[in-house]
């Protein structure tokens, strides 16, 4: 059973291809952990904190834990950006070393080599310094700060601190996926036992998605048990008062029996079944009795013989199955799969439910006067009037607030997020900066160069309208091999040129006052001549920038690969990027903004998509079953009632729209239609056999199981509820009343 969110995300078309690009980004993929001190922890204390809850983690689940740089491979850094430096020198960084490196430059920076040698430090940079006496490999660290993917930073004894020293932060990954909540809750336990480790005055927090997978799987865990059993206990209730007879039972088996068909039939055409679905089975356990009682009170009538009476209701009942199956059938082209989850489990349900209402039922239930609530007489011309006058009131009414309604995407308030969590997730932000939420630029390639190619082409324009310090890319560290072959000729160039010579011999004339040998830096000149090595990613890993480089480089299932530029989530820089995206077709702005906007616009784009089609093929066939338009408007009155007021409804106490309200609407355009039609029935044909009391009890029974669902914490479930609640609450007696208040005393 998949107790997450996951069954309610586009599995197709570019909403997907979207959502599937953020769970690629950076911090999305691990786990971070948080480790706070208070006021009188010393950083010794932190560290030594770090360290130990580092080596506590269960490597099975955390196989790779992060507290800070490996210094073991940086101590290759320096050499290594020393090395690769002809290949990343931009013609632009050539000008300024044309125009700094005059000769006090040149004599500054020389001294400055000196006293380090002379330092404690010069054994180990002895060779460094031969081979970049100027230090010209400080043009990277420029380009090196555009990896820093924790803004709020600093280092401290090769560890990630905070700004104040009170915190450090650990990243770790780990092969549980964030939709594996059974995996998810093994993880966090984990983490619970290994946090033991720590002293009292320091606490450990971790922060990501898998604690969202099981907040959300142990709330729909606890309102499955919840709403079934209350939907169970209100049918239970509602047959004992409406239904006396013992052989009713065999009614209240209906439900039962179409719902774990029904599961069966979504389990084997599904390999994983979403606990919304599931928890929808209360629903349809108000549903699918509909067909039951309107057969049981038509034989309880006991005017005419079985056959006759069960014939009598056959039309409707059939009719009003059709257009509650034609309207779940729209969901089945829905992206969402579990949309289309609950369109099979429905249809199959209700299909089943009306086979064993018109084939079964009749033979189990006995003929006999049924001595529950009469049918209604028609109310006289007074009653009529002041019924429409209120019912024409509340739609003006309602209708008024629809144009209110605003469409919600976001996909946190459609999930569980404790309390706890949430603030857990603003202290990560303020202590370590929006570590999680930035906006990423995907560059995509066929293959590792292409994609760097374009990240490279892309990062020049864009550098010109973000500033540097807002940026987080590898583009500058890892252009494409053709780029940095070029880089290379024009270093050679400019060193082999007038601009070249002079620095040398500037270099010459201020080292041999300095006291250095000849020598000294032949290892700096004879490198300016020859082929430097190229930049590549195996180069990075073996200096210890694995994890960036892994976090910002990404391969693909088919073979693509994709370069990540990150940068804040605001509006000015979100227009900077689409401005320049706009010359790169093989690029893509993600952000959970963004993708919230395209949530909505895909929900308001389906809500009139499928309201339109199951409306349209609910029209149909009301007009193939009445034929006069008076009778097919009356037939629709209860689906116009029951949308304009959940609507008008939402609007006023300003409930948004969300995907779980499709399908409330679906519910609602289903069951009123049927409301309807046998009303109509009753009221042009004079088939009564017990119809308003059918509507009313069937009605009830709906009621009971979209009750049973406000019931619920998590919020899919909850506003399927509320929002049904409303329109069914509003469909049943504009069925009951308002129908009859149409037609007056006029009879078939």
């Amino acid at each position: 059973m998949q107790e997450n969110i996951a069954a309610m995300l586009p599995d197709s078309g570019r909403v997907a291809a979207t959502f599937q690009l953020l769970e690629k980004a950076p911090f999305a993929r691990k786990v971070v952990i948080s480790i706070e001190g208070n006021e009188e922890t010393s950083q010794a204390a932190l560290i030594d904190a770090v360290d130990r809850l580092a080596e506590a983690l269960d490597p099975a689940l955390f196989p790779v834990v992060v507290s800070g740089p490996d210094f073991r491979s940086q101590q290759s850094l320096l050499p290594w950006l020393v090395s690769i430096l002809p290949s990343l020198v931009t013609e632009q960084e050539l000008q300024v070393l044309r125009r700094e490196l005059d000769r006090e430059e040149i004599s500054f920076r020389l001294r400055e080599s000196y006293r380090q040698l002379l330092g404690p430090e010069g054994w180990a940079l002895k060779g460094i310094i031969r081979q970049d006496p100027l230090g010209l490999h400080r043009l990277l660290f420029q380009k090196l700060r555009l990896l820093n993917l924790v803004p709020q930073a600093r280092l401290v004894d090769g560890h990630f601190l905070s700004q104040d020293g009170k915190s450090a932060l650990i990243a770790a990954k780990t092969p549980i996926a964030m939709t594996d909540s059974a995996g998810s809750e093994k993880l966090l336990n984990a983490f619970l036992q290994a946090r033991k480790v720590l002293p009292e005055s320091i606490q450990g927090t971790l922060v990501s998605g898998h604690r969202y997978a099981v907040a959300n799987a142990r709330a729909i865990r606890g309102d499955l048990w919840l709403i079934l059993s209350c939907s169970l206990l209100a049918l239970a209730a509602i047959f004992i008062i409406f239904l006396r007879r013992p052989q009713a039972i065999f009614v209240f088996l209906v439900p039962l029996s179409v719902v774990c068909l029904a599961a069966v039939a979504v389990g084997a055409v599904y390999r994983e079944v979403s606990a919304v679905t599931i928890g929808f089975g209360a629903v349809l356990l108000g549903i699918s009795v509909d067909f039951g009682l309107h057969v049981y009170f038509a034989l309880g009538s006991g005017k005419e013989d079985a056959a006759t009476l069960v014939g009598n209701v056959a039309r409707p009942v059939v009719f009003g199955g059709l257009t509650t199956v034609s309207a779940f059938a729209v969901l089945l082209s829905s992206d969402l799969p579990g949309q289309r989850q609950l369109a099979l489990f429905s249809i199959t349900g209700i299909t089943a439910a009306l086979l064993l209402a018109l084939i079964v039922l009749p033979h189990l239930l006995p003929l006999g006067k049924e001595n529950s609530i009469p049918d209604r007489q028609k109310s006289d011309g007074g009653g009529r009037f002041l019924v429409i006058a209120l019912w024409a009131g509340l739609l003006i009414l309602a209708g008024w607030q629809v144009p209110k309604v605003t469409v919600d995407g976001d996909l946190a308030g459609m999930g569980m997020i404790p309390e706890e969590l949430a603030a857990d997730e603003a202290r990560l932000r303020h202590t370590w900066g929006d570590v999680r939420g930035r906006a990423m630029i995907w560059s995509l390639g066929s293959d590792l160069e292409e994609a760097l190619a374009v990240s490279h082409r892309l990062y020049q324009q864009l550098a010109a309208e973000v500033a540097s310090p807002d940026l987080v890319a590898l583009a500058p560290l890892l252009p494409p091999l053709a780029v940095q072959e070029n880089n290379q000729r024009r270093w050679r160039r400019f060193w082999a040129g007038g601009e070249g010579d002079r620095i040398l011999s500037t270099l010459a004339r201020e080292s041999a006052a300095l006291g250095f040998s000849s020598q000294a830096f032949a290892p700096f000149i004879d490198g300016l001549g020859r082929a430097a090595p190229l930049a590549t990613v195996d180069g990075f890993r073996s200096v210890g920038l694995a994890e960036i480089v892994d976090a910002l480089l990404v391969s693909f299932p088919d073979g693509r690969c994709g370069a990540l530029t990150l940068i804040p989530e605001t509006s000015a820089h979100l227009a900077a990027a689409e401005r320049v995206l706009m010359g790169f077709p093989e690029a893509r702005l993600v952000s959970q903004g963004r993708f919230r906007t395209a949530i909505g616009d895909a929900i308001q784009e389906d809500f009139v998509r499928f309201i339109a089609i199951a409306g349209f093929v609910v029209f149909v066939l009301v007009s193939l079953l009445f034929r006069r338009p008076g009778r097919i408007l009356a037939a629709l009155t209860p689906v116009v009632t029951g949308l304009v007021v959940m609507l008008g409804i939402m609007g006023f106490f300003a409930w948004p729209l969300n995907l779980f309200n499709i399908i409330a609407a679906i519910l609602v355009i289903g069951l009123g239609v049927d409301y309807g039609i046998f009303m109509v029935c009753r009221q042009s044909q004079g088939t009564a056999c017990g119809t308003e009391r059918a509507v009313l009890v069937s009605g009830l029974t709906t009621l009971a199981g979209f009750g049973a669902l406000v019931l619920a914490r998590h919020p899919a479930l909850h506003s399927i509820g509320v929002t049904v609640l409303l329109g069914i609450g509003a469909a049943i007696p504009a069925a009951l009343y308002v129908i009859p208040a149409l037609y007056g005393k006029r009879t078939s």
